[in-house]
């Protein structure tokens, strides 16, 4: 499923349009560098949107044990996944920024 995100414009993202970023990244559950990554955020501004996103409810924050390879030892991973509410949240707000044509 290919999502569009505000990430391929040029000009700067508002905060909006960010947490839009980070929700749509996170529709599966994943790690926080591919979030960094495919959203486009810088770490201390993806730990200031993080703490916002799960408070809402708009994201959740999942541990899965992960083995490591060719040993028998697990470590929990922290990833985080988008609610149904936050997919919602983020359909509203794109529908506000095409009325407006903000893009």
């Amino acid at each position: 499923m290919s999502v569009q995100l505000y990430a391929n414009v040029e000009e700067r993202r508002d905060k909006l349009q960010i947490y839009c970023d980070i929700i749509k990244v996170a529709t599966r559950a994943e790690k926080i560098t591919r979030i960094l990554r495919l959203a486009n955020v810088q770490y201390n501004t993806f730990q200031e949107c993080i703490e916002k996103l799960v408070k809402a409810g708009l994201l959740v924050t999942v541990q899965i044990k992960e083995k490591k390879n060719r040993s028998k030892k697990s470590h929990l991973k922290v990833v985080y996944k988008a609610t149904e509410q936050g997919l919602k949240w983020c359909e509203n707000i794109e529908e506000i920024y095409n009325t407006l044509e903000v893009y």
